[in-house]
């Protein structure tokens, strides 16, 4: 999956990253690599969260997981 990230560098120094598509991700470090590797190990405990409580919906109520593919427009 592919996440929009934005770095923010800081007067006193160090870095903070933020990701887009997940509100409230963040990621701090004393270098930009630094604060981009912690956003994608938050991405990646944010992404495992999501999966285990999928998991326990489908389990819950006997549901189904369809994947479908649609045609970009343009």
């Amino acid at each position: 999956m592919h996440y929009t990230i934005v770095t923010e560098s800081h007067e006193k120094g160090g870095f903070t990253a933020r990701c887009v598509e997940i509100p409230g991700a963040r990621g701090h470090g004393s270098t930009q690599g630094e604060a981009i590797a912690r956003i994608r190990e938050e991405i990646e405990q944010v992404r495992q969260a999501q999966n285990a409580e999928l998991h326990s919906i489908i389990a819950s109520v006997h549901s189904e997981i369809i994947k479908i593919e649609v045609a970009d427009s343009a």
